[in-house]
């Protein structure tokens, strides 16, 4: 085994433009971020508008709470830092992601002070961005955090408060649904209320699972196809797609097929925002969720059975 130095490029050899390139990458490959990261994001939106400026990347932790990420392909500054606070007041962001080649020691400072005088559910990262040549066609980006909150890994869990309001909405959320769900399907009956924002219910394939998620702005139904071998996740997306226009027909409602090439497993998806995690959209949206459910159930059923009943080689 041949050992050598690795090979690192200037960052603007591989992504010209930060909006463009850059923002637009990291967006549809977020989980190369999540990997340094002591919990999950998923993204909600790019180049989101607050007031006069625009935060690269609007993101959701895995318990809902939200997130933003702000990009430079060049060394940091007050400009880009100031527009940082500006957005975490704007929108309330509890936790902030700053990425750039080259982080200025008084902005590593800054976040440093950042996370020990801010409330203990504020979390401010400073990722330094490289990116290391494999060979002559693959390269390797490589996020390195400078800064973090303290403790963050051992305490995050357990210092935001279990009655934080966030937290009581969801959990009331799904015993409001589930006790309407369950009225008319049995899917969802073995599963209990969290205080996650996504609720997973087996279709009788294993690996293969309806799952309800809830947002502040929105709900979405997925259908997650995880198998353990990607190769098998692949064709039985591709099969269920080759049904695309009878599912769609049946649903009612254009879906949106995500076949994930460079992932494990791949999803089919509906959004909606009827019902959020707004207690006042209740009355009306719970029972259109509740709806939509059945009918996402009753289009997809079909083609499961002729999945559950396929040899996948």
């Amino acid at each position: 085994m041949e050992i050598r130095k690795a090979e690192l490029l200037n960052v603007r050899e591989v992504w010209k433009s930060e909006p463009r390139n850059f923002t637009k990458w990291l967006a549809d490959n977020i989980d190369f971020l999540n990997e340094n990261l002591e919990f999950s994001l998923n993204v909600i939106e790019t180049e989101k508008q607050i007031g006069s400026f625009n935060v690269d990347i609007y993101c959701e932790d895995e318990q809902g709470e939200r997130v933003i990420i702000e990009n430079q392909l060049e060394k940091t500054d007050h400009t880009h830092l100031v527009q940082i606070l500006t957005y975490t007041v704007g929108i309330d962001a509890k936790t902030v992601i700053w990425i750039t080649p080259e982080p200025r020691v008084e902005h590593t400072e800054v976040f440093e002070w950042l996370n020990e005088v801010t409330p203990v559910d504020n979390c401010w990262y400073l990722f330094q961005l490289e990116v290391i040549k494999l060979n002559d066609t693959s390269v390797s980006p490589l996020f390195t955090k400078i800064v973090g909150p303290s403790q963050v890994i051992k305490n995050r869990g357990n210092e935001k408060k279990e009655v934080a309001e966030s937290n009581h909405s969801r959990f009331q959320f799904w015993e409001t649904l589930l006790e309407q769900l369950n009225n008319n399907t049995p899917t969802y009956r073995n599963v209990s209320p969290t205080m996650d924002n996504w609720l997973n219910a087996g279709t009788g394939i294993g690996g293969i699972n309806h799952c309800i998620i809830v947002r502040r702005n929105d709900t979405a139904l997925q259908l997650i196809i995880e198998k353990k071998d990607t190769e098998w996740n692949k064709m039985i997306f591709d099969y269920l797609h080759s049904f695309r226009e009878e599912i769609e027909r049946e649903f009612g409602e254009k879906l949106i097929w995500r076949r994930m090439e460079e992932k494990k497993s791949s999803r089919i998806r509906f959004d909606m925002t009827d019902c959020t995690l707004d207690h006042s959209s209740w009355e009306n949206g719970i029972p259109l969720l509740v709806n939509r459910f059945l009918k996402w159930q009753s289009a997809l059923e079909p083609y499961l059975k002729l999945v559950g009943e396929k040899t996948w080689k």
